[in-house]
């Protein structure tokens, strides 16, 4: 952790509010954007960023931060969209916007539901094959993006857009298995 994160961070948990202010501000906007990636409505995002950063200070002391506070803001800000994600009381059978928000997730480690994991491979199923290796190897196997275009002997870019092109397609196709009617 940098000094300035260290600096700022003991600042909060001493219960520094011009601090904690000065981070809440820094950070919001970028935070309820990002939420919003995640639960497609302003409002809740702006909730769940609210409830973060309440969270931090009334938990400041036993908060133990090993990364950025950046870093630490945005995992914990990810980590509860989809929580309230897979809270929602309207769910559908095959999870999809719960699925939807994991497909777009830059993160590899977010594929720890088995239940997940076998909706999305049963609407693989839809997928052309190279496609459907593709999205495999990322997101179940784990691999980057320049290491799936060395073994298959293709491109960076068209790995790329075989991604977008896969969640596309599988964001249809879940979709098209489920009934899923509600607003957000």
């Amino acid at each position: 952790m940098r000094i300035e994160d260290k600096i700022i961070f003991n600042e909060i948990k001493k219960g520094n509010k011009l601090v904690y202010e000065a981070l809440f501000s820094d950070y919001y906007a970028h935070l309820v954007r990002f939420a919003d990636q995640y639960v497609l409505d302003r409002e809740t995002s702006e909730d769940i960023v609210q409830d973060l950063y309440l969270y931090i200070w009334e938990n400041a002391v036993r908060i133990n931060i090993h990364t950025s506070i950046k870093a630490y803001l945005y995992q914990s800000l990810k980590n509860r969209c989809l929580n309230y994600l897979k809270s929602l009381k309207v769910k559908d059978e095959k999870n999809v916007i719960y699925v939807d928000a994991l497909l777009n997730s830059k993160d590899e480690a977010a594929f720890f539901d088995p239940e997940i994991i076998d909706q999305i491979k049963q609407s693989m199923d839809d997928l052309p094959p190279q496609m459907a290796k593709i999205i495999k190897l990322k997101h179940l196997d784990g691999m980057k993006q320049n290491e799936i275009a060395e073994q298959l002997n293709i491109s960076v870019n068209s790995v790329k857009t075989q991604l977008k092109r896969a969640r596309i397609k599988l964001r249809e196709s879940l979709f098209k298995k489920t009934h899923l009617y509600f607003f957000l």
